[in-house]
């Protein structure tokens, strides 16, 4: 159970010390000097699918933050949503040249298709080919699978 009121203060601190509960370990890295990062997440449970996205600074400042429902089939192309839509963030923002940019999935295998173009299913192509245009738009990105 997470207490929300502390999540903005305190990742680690939020957890919630209920009797039942056992100790989680949270682990996140901050980007490089001059690097943003964004760690980007999509779920889909019956029949809604949403995603959502945190994009920080070398700080750990978080620059932008959003969530909500997306067109996706699946988990992994829910996350794909999110890449994009965070994508549109820096564009929007105009990131471009300012920095070099981590994008850190939880998804083996989105994280599978974002790295070797010949595992990407044909049904993806049209989110592959508009996440491109993006990639082009906003300079350097490194894709990374979170732990």
């Amino acid at each position: 159970m997470v207490q929300e009121r502390l999540w903005w203060l305190s990742l680690s601190k939020c957890k919630s010390d209920s009797v039942n509960s056992k100790p989680i370990t949270l682990s996140w890295c901050y980007p490089p000097h001059g690097w943003l990062k964004i760690n980007v997440s999509g779920i889909v449970a019956k029949e809604a699918t949403g995603c959502g996205g945190v994009l920080r600074d070398e700080e750990g400042t978080v620059r932008a933050l959003f969530s909500g429902p997306c067109d996706a089939i699946d988990a992994d192309a829910a996350k794909l949503g999110a890449i994009i839509t965070m994508l549109d963030v820096i564009i929007e923002i105009g990131w471009r040249g300012s920095g070099l940019i981590i994008v850190e999935i939880g998804s083996v295998v989105a994280y599978k298709w974002l790295l070797n173009e010949d595992r990407r299913p044909w049904s993806q192509q049209t989110t592959f080919a508009d996440m491109e245009r993006r990639l082009a738009c906003v300079g350097e990105v490194a894709f990374s699978k979170a732990k």
